[in-house]
């Protein structure tokens, strides 16, 4: 398993009575079953808050993500991105047109970060002090929302996939979108560096970046710390 410190936080929306965001750190033995040569998988998951049960499909995503870590299937990227469409094909049979979330995932393994994105949630790296986005869409900010886990099988034809080699020092940043609404990519790489490579003082400062403008929409954000 790769060596990694990592640290994930969430903040609820000015606006929201509830936090439709989830995240997931699959990153030591205890989260895994044991399994150790698969390497680690981050994730961050936005529930669409314009239906009812958008909370409930961030968390299965999120939940769903420990099955790669089972010993009966091959890791692979398309075993990833076979398991979002069976969430997608899970949401669609148990709560059709009530559910629906965007997933940005981050699984590493053997010095390469496997980036998966459904939506407009993000994944940047951050290395030497320069921050990069390894996702699409980041300039969409605001648009309506044309791909999600619910959309139905065409999600499968949608899943955004990328590799990045990562090293020792690198930081992966994974984020739902109330966070990207308040801090540009240059921001994510200056709060990095203030941070002096601690995830969870990261964290704290892009939330309380958010806090800081009065965040509508819920927050999410993941640091992991390649070692």
């Amino acid at each position: 398993m790769p060596k990694t410190r990592s640290w994930g936080a969430t903040r609820m929306g000015d606006t929201h009575t509830r936090n439709e965001d989830a995240f997931v750190l699959l990153d030591h033995p205890a989260k895994t079953g044991n399994v150790t040569d698969r390497g680690c998988v981050f994730a961050v998951s936005d529930g669409v808050s314009t239906v009812a049960e958008g909370h409930w499909a961030s968390q299965l995503t999120v939940a769903s993500l420990s099955q790669f870590f089972d010993a009966h299937t091959a890791a692979s990227t398309t075993a990833m991105a076979a398991l979002l469409s069976e969430v997608d094909w899970e949401i669609r049979g148990e709560r059709a047109g009530r559910a629906a979330c965007t997933a940005a995932v981050v699984w590493v393994n053997a010095g390469v970060a496997h980036i998966f994105q459904v939506g407009d949630s993000h994944v940047f790296l951050v290395r030497d002090g320069v921050a990069s986005c390894l996702t699409q869409g980041l300039d969409e900010g605001g648009r309506k929302l044309k791909h999600f886990l619910g959309m139905g099988p065409a999600v499968s034809e949608v899943i955004q996939t990328a590799e990045q080699a990562v090293e020792s020092g690198d930081a992966l940043i994974l984020v739902t979108d109330g966070v990207t609404e308040h801090l540009d990519i240059d921001g994510v790489g200056l709060l990095w560096a203030r941070s002096s490579g601690d995830p969870a003082a990261f964290t704290e400062a892009v939330l309380g970046t958010v806090a800081r403008h009065r965040g509508a929409d819920d927050a999410t954000v993941i640091a992991a710390m390649v070692l």
